[in-house]
């Protein structure tokens, strides 16, 4: 038998579905074995420190405190028995899963709950990184595996979100899993394979509301993917796993607020930060821009037990009232949309607002913050070389990831745009997109041969 025939029979056996690399690889990958191993290691211990470092206060060293006092207040307020509320009165502001996960954190280890809850995501860290391996593996062949699990663990927003008690840890865990079984699904389309989608989906939505999001990539990747017969019966499949999972915190908003709300309320603060402050509140002068707007502070002046929030008034009357004072910024800023549109795109995804906007922060935390953003540079220069290469080998997962970072963008161009928000989407993408581009460098060319995905399965 010849070497190309027992190549083949070999490759059908093992269905394998991802890209091979040259016969030399496997010389290659012994060289740089213990180099990687020792890169591995490194990560973990970084990660280690950041939790170490963080400690057991609300900020970090290096960060600027974010929304961490609201997370805290609105755990302790459930812990206290005074239900899902600020002074009383019910919120949607926050999705109830991480609060609730803090609560938890407070019940069974007091004083030393913040510090527990990064130690949690440390773990949770840890776990992100592996996905982004599994899923290099099943792109790019098993050589990439291991960079990409050295890229995730050293991703500069996956390194430092994991010491903050923000949502963007366990956020990100759901969004590698949704990639991970979207990979896993693209290679063989079983009905499995979606309802663990629509799992990931909804729990994902549960932590932040912007996840819910995924599920228009998970339809795409079924009208892609399955036989024509068993499209519809897919996407009903993530459609009903993730509404039901949901459905309690859509119950519990109908009744709390009388019908007036079903998902959030964030939107309308949301939509005045994107046309006023667009990088989140970072500047000095931001918090006057909004009380100039609407007479108050969204959302800081709505997360607090003191009397002041009573006068407030209900959050679907906040948020009405954000949405139409966003609307007629924007109707009066006209054509000014337009660049400030594109300062969004840049701080998003060149994280340039790590660059620009962070005079709040000392000299050390500036340069750390830099030297962050050059790193990533470098990491996405590497991540579109490798989807460049996969769209050569396997143009339809592809192009569903392209479809997947253009919904990202476009669905957070109404409203706050910044590196902090982008990590959650898409820097497990990015880490593994980064880890098949390193391998190619470093062991050559894709195989010449393309594979044959097998579409005949369940769904």
């Amino acid at each position: 038998m010849s070497q190309s025939s027992s190549t083949s029979l070999a490759f059908e056996n093992a269905g394998e579905l991802s890209a091979q690399f040259p016969k030399t690889a496997s010389n290659a990958k012994h060289n740089y074995d213990f180099p990687l191993t020792a890169l591995v290691i490194a990560g973990v211990l970084l990660r280690v420190a950041v939790a170490i470092l963080a400690g057991n206060g609300m900020r970090t060293p290096w960060g600027g405190g974010g929304d961490t006092p609201a997370y805290v207040l609105l755990a302790q307020n459930i812990l206290s028995g005074k239900g899902y509320a600020y002074a009383g009165m019910p919120t949607a502001l926050r999705a109830p899963g991480y609060p609730l996960l803090l609560a938890a954190c407070f019940r069974f280890f007091g004083a030393h709950a913040l510090a527990a809850m990064r130690w949690l995501q440390f773990f949770e860290g840890i776990i992100v990184a592996l996905l982004c391996a599994a899923a290099a593996k099943k792109l790019f062949g098993k050589q990439a595996w291991k960079w990409a699990l050295a890229i995730a663990l050293f991703f500069p927003t996956l390194v430092q979100m994991n010491g903050e008690v923000l949502s963007e840890a366990p956020a990100t865990v759901f969004t590698a899993l949704f990639i991970y079984l979207l990979v896993s699904y693209w290679r063989e389309p079983r009905a499995g394979w979606l309802v663990l989608l629509g799992c990931a989906i909804g729990m994902g939505a549960l932590v932040r509301f912007n996840l819910a999001a995924l599920g228009l990539i998970a339809l795409v990747a079924v009208f892609r993917c399955a036989t024509a017969s068993k499209r519809w019966t897919g996407a009903a499949i993530v459609f009903v796993v993730s509404v039901v999972i949901v459905s309690p915190w859509i119950i519990r908003n109908f009744v709390a607020f009388h019908g007036q709300v079903l998902f959030s309320t964030e939107s309308g603060p949301d939509a005045l930060h994107g046309v006023l402050t667009p990088q989140g509140r970072a500047l000095p002068g931001d918090s006057e821009k909004l009380r100039a707007a609407v007479g108050w502070v969204p959302p800081v002046d709505v997360e607090t037990n003191d009397a002041s929030r009573l006068k407030l008034g209900p959050e679907p009357e906040l948020d009405k009232q954000c949405w139409r004072a966003a609307i007629a910024i924007a109707e009066y800023k006209g054509w000014g949309l337009i660049p400030l549109a594109l300062r969004k795109i840049t701080d998003f995804w060149l994280s340039t607002d790590q660059l620009f906007w962070t005079e709040s922060f000392p000299l050390w935390g500036r340069v750390l913050r830099a030297a962050g953003v050059l790193v990533y540079w470098v990491l996405l220069g590497l991540a579109v070389f490798g989807w460049a290469r996969l769209h050569s080998s396997h143009d339809r997962i592809a192009r569903i990831f392209l479809l997947y970072a253009l919904l990202v963008t476009a669905m957070h161009l109404p409203f706050v745009m910044s590196t902090r928000l982008r990590m959650p989407f898409m820097s497990p993408l990015l880490a593994i997109l980064a880890g098949g581009g390193l391998a190619s460098v470093v062991y050559g060319n894709l195989r010449k041969n393309r594979p044959v995905l097998r579409t005949t399965a369940a769904v």
